[in-house]
């Protein structure tokens, strides 16, 4: 794809956990989503998160799909962590697999086999990092300036991150390993540099966060990518784009600094921010809500969020493409938020009669008695609408219990 195969962008996939706020109540929605809050982990170009204690998710991916990068294999309901690449895209599953896919010139999506007990990816131009549960790292795809070739004996490791032909790996000590692609020094590591938390690498550049809230930058900076803001405090979470660095501070607010050719302003107003990504020439941020906010060029769509995006819980920037994991919510979950929601009706006999078919339900559940859950659920919005029309409920309310029982039918899978 000419000069796109030669330029890079690594993307950060960061996760925070949300506690998901109630959703407008004027229109039907989808079941309502909450995320149990964890401590943030960052890492670089496709940051790390570890696997365990994480909740399932679905895999969405939009943007550029010359290669299939965006084509997300089925089976992939199950991830736990996503990454995305020059132009592939990486996805590890509960079980600790990996799935790679879209352009594979160099072997970039070829997973060794018995690859197992992943809790972390990342991608770089051409080459794949895999972080396991027991501190290792596994690196495949191109290797012509040795970024696939591990240290002997690294160990300990609890973040990694790609740029375009550099790896940095965070230890458990606090400490930065670096290899690969040393044109710039990107991967000359500052003396007595430790304390770090987080990691990010650019295109030519590398990134670490401290654990006093202060960022370090070193490597190239033909485009002020190393200029890190007089006064930049407080910051949380870090990535590194092509030639682009991205801060989030604790107030949940964006700080973007370098590409001199492409300076990408943050939106105005955006806050509320738990999550940054950078891709080639655009931004991404996760917020609160589980809502994704996108700038920058949009040439193939990746400024372009799929309408009707929510319940994000991380999110990946490749070249020119994005990946979210957009949180699973169980239909055992998802009955007792509706439940909860009934504390909005006004009628008490109508409210304990709703309540009771959905404590059927899930009684129906416990005894995986799905059928009999699908009956109860029938009931309810039977109820619901009956409730509408002799206005016991407001029609917003009346659409929306409808809307819900809906759902969560379809989550149960009832004909």
């Amino acid at each position: 794809m000419g000069s796109r195969s030669l330029v890079w962008s690594p993307s950060l996939s960061l996760s925070l956990s949300s506690l998901w706020s109630s959703l407008q109540r004027s229109r039907p929605r989808a079941p309502r989503r909450r995320g149990a809050a964890v401590a943030l982990l960052l890492a670089a170009c496709l940051a790390w998160w570890p696997a365990l204690g994480f909740a399932q998710g679905s895999v969405v991916a939009w943007g550029l799909d010359l290669d299939g990068q965006t084509t997300v294999p089925a089976g992939s309901d199950d991830a736990i962590a996503i990454a995305a690449g020059h132009l592939h895209s990486l996805v590890v599953h509960a079980d600790g697999r990996v799935s790679a896919f879209g352009t594979n010139a160099f072997g970039q999506t070829d997973v060794p086999p018995g690859l197992a007990g992943v809790t972390a990816v990342a991608g770089g131009l051409f080459h794949s990092l895999a972080l396991r549960g027991d501190g290792t790292v596994v690196a495949w795809g191109g290797n012509p300036d040795g970024q696939t070739q591990v240290p002997a004996g690294l160990s300990g490791v609890t973040a990694i991150a790609a740029g375009a032909q550099h790896s940095l790996a965070l230890k458990s000590d606090g400490t930065v390993v670096a290899w690969g692609d040393d044109l710039f020094g990107e991967s000359t590591v500052p003396a007595g540099l430790s304390g770090v938390t987080a990691i990010a690498a650019g295109r030519f550049h590398s990134l670490a966060l401290k654990s006093d809230g202060t960022v370090v930058a070193w490597g190239s900076n033909l485009n002020g990518e190393l200029d890190v803001p007089a006064g930049l405090d407080n910051v949380v979470a870090i990535a590194a784009a092509n030639v682009l660095s991205m801060a989030l501070r604790a107030d949940g607010t964006v700080v973007v600094w370098g590409d001199f050719d492409n300076p990408r302003p943050v939106p105005a107003g955006l806050d509320n921010v738990v999550a940054i990504a950078g891709g080639i020439n655009h931004c991404l941020a996760l917020r609160a809500d589980g809502t994704v906010v996108a700038w920058g060029f949009d040439s193939d769509g990746q400024v372009t969020v799929p309408a009707g995006l929510t319940g994000v819980t991380r999110i990946a920037a490749g070249g020119y493409h994005n990946l979210a994991l957009r949180e699973e919510l169980s239909p055992e979950q998802a009955l007792r938020d509706l439940r909860d929601d009934l504390a909005g009706v006004r009628a008490f006999p109508l409210r304990r009669a709703m309540r009771l078919q959905l404590d059927h339900a899930l009684r129906a559940l416990g005894a995986q008695r799905r059928p009999k859950a699908c009956l109860h659920l029938r009931g309810f919005a039977v109820l619901s609408a009956v409730a509408r029309r002799t206005h016991q409920l407001s029609r917003a309310q009346g659409d929306y219990f409808i809307a819900q029982a809906a759902d969560i039918r379809a989550l149960i899978g009832c004909r």
